[in-house]
């Protein structure tokens, strides 16, 4: 199973660079781009998760920007400035600052009960019935791809960000099969405009807005990395035919998400529930005799 260990994180997103040069190797720059995208996404999705030891140490690991500045250096489509400015922060002296105050940063920014919600539906939902809805359209994707995640909401960011790395890396090794490259193209091309590009550019209008409110500049290591979000998600509109979210989200408050009977819909996820911090990894289900992507 996945998991935030420096170790295995580290191999993830190592193994798509490798596997990229690999396919440029065989001229296949469909299936090294492919790579490429399943690595950040992998990046990506590490990124939102509550910082635990665990977390901190993959972005600490001095491998990381090395894979990162590999991934700009053979790219062909991918936007070359976006990986290399990536990994020149996790290398600059700026970096240790941002990485120390990571917990301190995540509770100003993300608590659910006075920050930004990294849960989709807080976005689109403000009643019960809606919120049913788009948590069953997400399990509905991941369960078409024998998965299940455990220990988070299915519409948390790092969660839906973690199912388009799974996603990429199938894409990858669906070269020979024209039926599964099919399928699985579909549905990256479908969750990316049902779900990410939808609500992910009102998230980062959020932070951004939570940020100079707290005294915290541009929000330190997850403003840069929800900027790159933006930037690496337009990319992936446009290369699916996606129309990119515009003005109209914002996140609700508890006040505002109410189900008409003065019932919070979304008390699950605040008070005393961690405040909605995943303090592990979420972690797929991969059912018996099948295999980790």
């Amino acid at each position: 199973m996945c998991d935030p260990s420096t170790m295995n994180a580290i191999r993830s997103i190592a193994s798509a660079s490798r596997e990229m040069r690999d396919a440029e190797h065989r001229s296949e720059r469909a299936m090294s781009e492919a790579s490429m995208r399943g690595g950040l996404y992998r990046v990506f999705s590490l990124a939102f998760l509550y910082p635990s030891p665990e977390v901190v140490d993959v972005f600490r690991d001095p491998e990381l920007p090395e894979v990162l500045a590999g991934f700009a250096t053979a790219s062909t489509s991918l936007e070359l400035a976006l990986v290399e400015e990536m990994a020149a922060y996790l290398r600059s002296a700026e970096f240790p600052g941002d990485i120390a105050r990571l917990g301190s940063t995540y509770h100003a920014l993300f608590h659910l009960e006075r920050g930004v919600p990294l849960y989709e539906a807080m976005y689109r939902g403000a009643h019960e019935f809606q919120w049913v809805e788009i948590l069953a359209d997400l399990n509905g994707f991941y369960r078409a791809f024998g998965m299940e995640p455990a220990r988070e909401r299915p519409d948390h960011l790092s969660v839906e960000l973690e199912f388009m790395y799974v996603l990429a890396l199938k894409e990858m090794r669906a070269r020979d099969d024209d039926e599964h490259l099919r399928v699985t193209q579909d549905a990256e091309r479908a969750f990316l405009r049902d779900h990410l590009a939808v609500w992910v550019p009102a998230l980062a209008r959020a932070v951004r807005r939570r940020a100079r409110e707290v005294g915290a500049g541009e929000g330190g290591f997850y403003g840069r990395m929800l900027a790159w979000l933006e930037r690496f998600l337009e990319r992936e509109c446009a290369r699916w035919g996606v129309p990119s979210g515009t003005g109209g989200l914002a996140p609700m408050s508890c006040d505002d998400a109410d189900d008409g009977g003065g019932t919070c819909p979304w008390s699950v996820s605040c008070g005393d529930v961690s405040a909605g911090y995943s303090r592990t990894f979420r972690q797929w289900a991969i059912p018996e005799g099948g295999a980790e992507p």
